[in-house]
C-alpha cells in the first residue's frame, strides 16, 4: 500500500470512528466541523472551511459565531455558485465572498452526483500531491457518503423535533378549551421554530379580545398576500422589496371559516423549505381546528347563559314592577351582560317628548348626549328597525366619541314608545351575538313595559278626574289616612269652593263652566307641583293637602290662590277657601280634619267670599 493510498484509508477509518461517536442530537455543524478538521489534519491544510448546499445555494455552516441553523434561518450572505464543474469561477465566487484564503476547493456529491456542499482551502504541497492521484476519486466517494448521511441524520432529528413539536402543541389544543390558551400556544410554538424572525398575530373581528397581543385584521390596509391568505385559506409568501422582507401568512382555518393569519416577517433572501412551510402550516390549521372546537363549546355556554338570561327576564317583567323598577331592573341585566360603558332608557310622554329616564347613566345627564338621542330618534324614526354600529364614524363636526354604538326600539302595538341606548368607547365592543341577545330581551320588555304604562293610564283614570284632571275623592282619603295613621309630620287641609259658581253656568253655559274650572285645576297643578296633591272633592269644589306643611306654609298658599286664581280665569271668578291643620300632638281623626275646614270654607261663604278662613278665624281679604 502506498502512501496516496494509505491517506485515503486513514480518511476512512478517521470518517468511520466519527460515525461510531456520532451523536444524533449534536447540531450538525458540529459533525461537519469534525469532518474539517480530520481533513484539514490529514492533509497538512492550514485554513479551511465547509458549505452546504441547498437551493442553488452554499451556506456557511459557521458565520462570525453564528450556528448553521441561525445562518440557514437568518438570511446570512450565502454563496451562490455559477458554474459548479469550473474550478477557477467557483474559486473566484467565493473570494468575493469572504473566503479569500481559499486558492482551491472539493466539490462533494451524492450517488447521483448532486451536489451536497463544498470544502474551501489553502492547498497544502501534501495536498497537491494526492490530489494528482486516481485516489482522489475515491476520497469524494467517501467524503459523499458521510456528508449525506449527516444530512439525512439531521433532516429526521429535525423531523422528529418538529412532529414531537406538533404532538405537544397538539396535545396542548386537545386539553383546553380556552382560545386564548390556544393561539398563546401556537405563537409560541411558532416564534420558537423562527427565533430570529418577527411573527405577528393577525385576529378576525370576531376573535377580537382573546388574546392581549394581537392585530386586528383590516382588509383595507393588509398586503394583498395576507388579503389572499385570509380569504383562500391557503399559505402566501410574498417578497416586499420596499422593505427588504419576505413575508409568510399562514391562515389560521378551521373547518367553517378562517379566523386569522399568523404572518412571519423574514429577510427579503430566507429560504423556507417545504418542511418549515408544512410545520407552520400543520400548526396553524391545528390551531383553526381548536379554536373553532373552543369558539363552539363556548358558544353553547353563552346560549345556555344567555336563555337563563331571558328566562330570568321573562319572570322578572311579569312581576308586579312599576316603570322605575322595571327600567332599573334593566339596566342592571344590561350592564352584567353587556358591559356598556354608558346607557340611557328613553320614553315618550303624552305630548310627543322624549324622556330620560332617572336610570340611565350620568353622561346622558349632558348636553353632549342629546347628539346621541337626536341620532337615535332621527335614524330609527326614518325606518331602522334597530342601530347596530360596531364601529361607528367619527365626525369632526361632533363631539360623539363612542365607537361602538346600539340603540333598540321599544314597540308597543307597532308604535315606538321608547328605546334603550348601549354606547361604548371601544370598537367592536358588542359582537353581534350580543346584539341579538338584547333584542330579544327588549322584544320581552317591550310587552312589559307597555303593559306597566297602561296600568298606569288605566290607574290614572281611576285616581283623577276626568274633567280637571286632579286626583279623585277616594285617592285623597287614603293619602291623607295613611298620612295620619303613620303620625307624619304637621300637615295641612284646604277645602275650597268657587264663589257664585252657578251664576257662571246660567249665564255662560255648561261648557263655560268647564272651561273654568280645568282654568283653575290647570293653576292649582303647576302651584302644588312637588308640595302635595289637589282633589276635585265634588261639584265646583277643590281639597288640598299639604303634608309636612306647617301653619305658614298654608297660610301663604291659600292667600296665593284667593289672590291669583281670578287672574288666571275667564270670565273672572273668586274662591272661597277654609283651612286646617293636623299635628301628632293633637292626634285628630280625618273626619274632625276635614269637619274644620269645611266649618271655615262655611264660614268664608257666609261672610263675603272670596277669602280663607283658618278653623272658623276669618282672615281679611
Amino acid at each position: 500500500m502506498d502512501n496516496q493510498e494509505l491517506l485515503v484509508f486513514e480518511m476512512k477509518s478517521a470518517i468511520f470512528n466519527l460515525f461510531s461517536k456520532r451523536n444524533s442530537k449534536r447540531p450538525l455543524e458540529e459533525n461537519l466541523t469534525n469532518f474539517k478538521l480530520i481533513f484539514m489534519n490529514l492533509f497538512d491544510i492550514e485554513f479551511a472551511d465547509i458549505l452546504l448546499y441547498d437551493n442553488n445555494r452554499y451556506i456557511p455552516i459557521v458565520k462570525e459565531g453564528k450556528t448553521l441553523e441561525r445562518s440557514w434561518k437568518s438570511g446570512e450572505p450565502q454563496v451562490k455558485i455559477e458554474h459548479p464543474l469550473l474550478l477557477a469561477s467557483f474559486i473566484s465566487t467565493v473570494e468575493s465572498n469572504g473566503y479569500e484564503f481559499a486558492d482551491d476547493s472539493l466539490i462533494i456529491r451524492d450517488d447521483h452526483q448532486s451536489p451536497l456542499g463544498a470544502l474551501l482551502f489553502k492547498a497544502s504541497e501534501k495536498w497537491h500531491d494526492f490530489a494528482a492521484t486516481p485516489y482522489l476519486k475515491d476520497l469524494k466517494t467517501v467524503f459523499g457518503t458521510y456528508l449525506d448521511q449527516s444530512i439525512r441524520m439531521y433532516q429526521i432529528t429535525e423531523k422528529e423535533m418538529t412532529y414531537r413539536r406538533l404532538f405537544e402543541i397538539a396535545e396542548l389544543f386537545n386539553s383546553t378549551m380556552e382560545s386564548a390558551v390556544i393561539l398563546n400556544g401556537m405563537m409560541e410554538a411558532i416564534q420558537d421554530s423562527f427565533p430570529l424572525f418577527d411573527v405577528q398575530l393577525l385576529l378576525s373581528q370576531e376573535q377580537k379580545g382573546t388574546m392581549k397581543t394581537y392585530r386586528l385584521f383590516d382588509y383595507l390596509n393588509e398586503r394583498a398576500s395576507a388579503v389572499d391568505a385570509f380569504l383562500s385559506g391557503d399559505l402566501t409568501i410574498e417578497n416586499v422589496k420596499d422593505q427588504s422582507v419576505s413575508l409568510v401568512n399562514a391562515p389560521i382555518r378551521g373547518r367553517q371559516g378562517i379566523y386569522g393569519v399568523v404572518q412571519i416577517s423574514a429577510p427579503n433572501d430566507a429560504e423556507f423549505t417545504e418542511t418549515e412551510k408544512g410545520f407552520v402550516r400543520m400548526i396553524t390549521n391545528a390551531a383553526g381546528t381548536a379554536l373553532e372546537n373552543a369558539s363552539l363549546y363556548e358558544q353553547s355556554h353563552r346560549l345556555v347563559n344567555d336563555l337563563q338570561l331571558v328566562n330570568e327576564a321573562s319572570r322578572k317583567l311579569n312581576s308586579n314592577l312599576d316603570l322605575v323598577e322595571m327600567i332599573a331592573y334593566l339596566k342592571g341585566q344590561f350592564i352584567t351582560a353587556f358591559q356598556p360603558t354608558e346607557i340611557a332608557f328613553v320614553l315618550r310622554d303624552d305630548s310627543g317628548n322624549w324622556n330620560i329616564s332617572a336610570s340611565s347613566t350620568d353622561f346622558f345627564t349632558k348636553e353632549v348626549a342629546k347628539q346621541y338621542i337626536e341620532m337615535v330618534v332621527q335614524r330609527l324614526s326614518s325606518g331602522e328597525e334597530a342601530i347596530f354600529d360596531p364601529n361607528a364614524p367619527q365626525s369632526s363636526t361632533t363631539n360623539i366619541v363612542f365607537k361602538s354604538q346600539v340603540a333598540l326600539p321599544i314597540i308597543d302595538r307597532d308604535e315606538m314608545i321608547g328605546f334603550v341606548i348601549l354606547l361604548h368607547e371601544e370598537e367592536y365592543f358588542f359582537s353581534f351575538d350580543s346584539f341579538k341577545l338584547m333584542r330579544s330581551l327588549i322584544s320581552h320588555s317591550s310587552l312589559a313595559i307597555s303593559n306597566i304604562l297602561l296600568r298606569d293610564q288605566l290607574q290614572e283614570l281611576v285616581n283623577k278626574d276626568n274633567l280637571t284632571k286632579l286626583y279623585t275623592r277616594r285617592y285623597l282619603d287614603n293619602e291623607v289616612a295613611t298620612t295620619i295613621n303613620n303620625k307624619g309630620e304637621d300637615c295641612v287641609f284646604l277645602l275650597m269652593d268657587v264663589d257664585d259658581f252657578k251664576q257662571v253656568n246660567d249665564t255662560y253655559g255648561h261648557t263655560t263652566g268647564d272651561d273654568v274650572l280645568q282654568q283653575i285645576s290647570t293653576y292649582i297643578l303647576t302651584a302644588i307641583d312637588g308640595l302635595g296633591i289637589a282633589c276635585r272633592w265634588g261639584g265646583e269644589e277643590i281639597a288640598i293637602f299639604l303634608p309636612s306643611a306647617s301653619v305658614h306654609d298654608g297660610v301663604q298658599f291659600a292667600q296665593m290662590l284667593v289672590s291669583y286664581i281670578p287672574t288666571v280665569t275667564t270670565p273672572q271668578v273668586t274662591v272661597s277657601i277654609g283651612m286646617s291643620t293636623w299635628s301628632s300632638k293633637e292626634g285628630k281623626s280625618y273626619n274632625e280634619l276635614f269637619q274644620s275646614s269645611d266649618k271655615a270654607l262655611y264660614y268664608a261663604k257666609n261672610n263675603g267670599k272670596n277669602q280663607f278662613v283658618m278653623e272658623g278665624v276669618a282672615s281679611a281679604k
